[in-house]
């Protein structure tokens, strides 16, 4: 679910941008305000997101028996 909102806000994103660069003058105003807020709900997203991966790595338990691994075969 979080990468199709994600998807659907990087497109909403992407027509803004088109536009704002194409588009009349007098929505200019109201085209950047609503690409902010776009903006805004993506790097929120993406540190909620990067906050999960990293409170995840700490749950991890460290690597603690070397001596299983086949690697270390003469």
């Amino acid at each position: 679910m979080l990468l199709y909102q994600l998807t659907q806000w990087f497109e909403e994103r992407s027509s803004l941008q088109e536009a704002l660069q194409s588009g009349p003058a007098e929505n200019t105003g109201e085209l950047q305000q609503r690409m902010q807020e776009v903006e805004d709900q993506l790097y929120s997203h993406a540190e909620r997101w990067k906050n999960a991966i990293q409170e995840a790595s700490y749950l991890q338990f460290p690597y603690e028996n070397p001596q299983l691994d086949d690697d270390m075969v003469l």
